[in-house]
């Protein structure tokens, strides 16, 4: 029995189904990136010294689509609909002043949503819980989150596939993964959600809350969050920040390190920063094979800034 066909098709129920459950369900079949026709739908946040790029123009971005230029139209962005796919530690280190600085912080990231916007909640131990269907009430999240208590391990890989292949949406997503320690329960490891993650069509930010004595040595990120450096994967004690390190950066996300409770919120509300300045450009691939991986390689076409968005997706053979 190999962990691909124990792949948590026991996560299509919540609370996750158990072990000897999920050894008889099929292996999930990977998500696609959504598109529309043949158009190609791609997310990109733009800063300059840390702070957001706006004002640009179709004409400032260079695409290539394996290694091939294309022409791109640039989308008004509020006219996207966003899920945030609010995903949550709840292990037993969540305990005391933790839980609240999370409840705080993650309300002001669904405050920061549109109206229009969904938003849907999962939470995870050595179980993932699927605590709220997508929804564009706010205030009834708000109330889920109230109710959160912690107890259990860690299986954050576990969750991070919930959270990219359970919520049905042809919105953007936004997933937003919390968690303050190793993953010690996932049946999942990092290297296969990269392959799930890398064909969806979810931004991914994960946010690690670690003591100082912890935290890895590295230049400070956007809005003040310490980021993890990608040369140093032995710089943590154990191989998780790394891993979703890959994951989120993959997908045109970012790793945010906060060092203290207080940092939590900052982080947040650095994602919701990124979110609501992110440029969504539209193209319709040309002299470039459909099926397969396809590499992008997004530029600023005669300005400088720092361009975060997805490496590539994936199209199947149909």
């Amino acid at each position: 029995m190999t962990r691909d066909l124990i792949l948590l098709g026991a996560l299509l129920a919540s609370p996750l189904v158990p072990p000897a459950l999920a050894q008889v369900a099929p292996a999930p079949t990977p998500p696609t990136f959504a598109v529309e026709v043949e158009n190609i739908y791609v997310d990109a946040f733009v800063s300059q010294r840390g702070v957001p790029l706006t004002g640009l123009a179709a004409l400032d971005f260079e695409l290539k689509d394996n290694g091939v230029p294309q022409r791109l139209e640039l989308v008004a962005a509020d006219t996207q609909p966003l899920l945030a796919v609010l995903t949550f530690d709840m292990s037993n280190s969540l305990a005391g002043g933790k839980i609240a600085s999370l409840r705080a912080a993650s309300q002001a990231l669904l405050n920061a949503l549109r109206p229009e916007d969904e938003a849907t909640l999962f939470c995870f131990t050595d179980d993932v819980h699927w605590l709220a269907a997508p929804t564009t009430d706010k205030a009834s999240l708000g109330l889920a989150l109230a109710k959160l208590q912690p107890g259990g391990g860690t299986a954050i890989m576990d969750a991070l596939y919930a959270a990219l292949t359970l919520p049905s949406t042809r919105s953007r997503s936004l997933v937003v993964l919390f968690t303050d320690g190793a993953d010690n329960a996932s049946w999942l490891d990092w290297r296969q959600i990269q392959k799930v993650a890398e064909r969806s069509n979810a931004v991914i930010h994960v946010v690690g809350l670690k003591p100082p004595q912890l935290v890895a040595p590295g230049e400070t990120a956007d809005f003040g969050i310490r980021s993890v450096p990608v040369e140093s994967p032995t710089a943590l004690d154990f191989e998780a920040p790394w891993g979703l390190r890959q994951i989120a950066e993959l997908t045109g996300g970012r790793y945010w390190e906060a060092e203290s409770l207080d940092r939590l919120k900052t982080a947040f509300a650095a994602i919701a920063e990124a979110m609501g300045k992110r440029y969504v450009l539209r193209y319709v691939p040309e002299n470039v094979k459909r099926p397969g991986w396809h590499k992008i390689e997004l530029k600023l076409r005669g300005k400088k800034g720092d361009v975060h968005t997805r490496t590539g997706y994936w199209v199947p053979d149909r």
